[in-house]
């Protein structure tokens, strides 16, 4: 996107690109980094502030709520950024079998590329957020609803199953547990796995379907 200033969902926080961000966008992008890598409850106010460079007055002006408020802007970042990947390769893949293909080898290579410290900052953040932390699990939440809305409607473009919808959260539930498996294991392959197990059925009921399609 031309102009954004939104950091790369799978770069590494770069202090001297978050030196040149407004005081508001450099809290959130320290702040996504922080919560992707040590989720809710093991990221503290002091961190975001040091990793940012800005005062305690500067994120209680931009973000009154404090943590939990910036925690939720966080993340809607991180939901964001993903929604645009799929929106790309959904666009760009000659069907849904591909497209999900492609998004399993971006996460798994991110991940990989991390040394396996960043798997879904949405996931990371959510599963240590207590119930109190209602705006971070609304923001989790609106992240996954369009993640699956994306998948839906380019499963359903190809007409290969009944219910693109629970395709879609099967799709999306599948690669969640094999980022956290592969995080744990340190190794991509439960998510490329999981994806290629997936899709396969897919290529086996799309018509005109090649031999190599379907065993890819």
């Amino acid at each position: 996107m031309s102009g954004d200033t939104s950091p790369s969902v799978d770069a590494r926080t770069d202090r001297s690109r978050l030196a040149e961000l407004p005081t508001r966008e450099r809290l959130v992008a320290a702040a996504a980094d922080l919560l992707q890598v040590q989720g809710y409850a093991g990221t503290g106010i002091a961190e975001i502030l040091g990793l940012s460079g800005v005062t305690k007055g500067s994120l209680y002006f931009h973000f009154p709520g404090g943590k939990e408020e910036l925690a939720a802007e966080a993340l809607r970042l991180r939901g964001k950024e993903i929604g645009r990947l799929i929106e790309r390769l959904a666009s760009s893949a000659p069907d849904a079998a591909t497209a999900v293909s492609a998004f399993a080898v971006a996460l798994a290579t991110r991940l990989e590329d991390s040394e396996f410290q960043r798997g879904c900052a949405l996931a990371t953040a959510v599963l240590d957020a207590g119930p109190e932390a209602t705006a971070v699990r609304g923001a989790v939440r609106s992240g996954y609803d369009r993640w699956r809305e994306l998948l839906t409607e380019r499963i359903a473009a190809d007409g290969v199953v009944d219910d693109p919808a629970s395709e879609a959260l099967l799709v999306l539930s599948a690669l969640e547990g094999a980022l956290i498996l592969a995080r744990a294991q340190r190794d991509p392959a439960p998510v490329l796995q999981v994806a290629k197990r997936i899709t396969s059925q897919w290529l086996e009921r799309k018509p005109g379907a090649t031999r190599a399609e379907r065993t890819q």
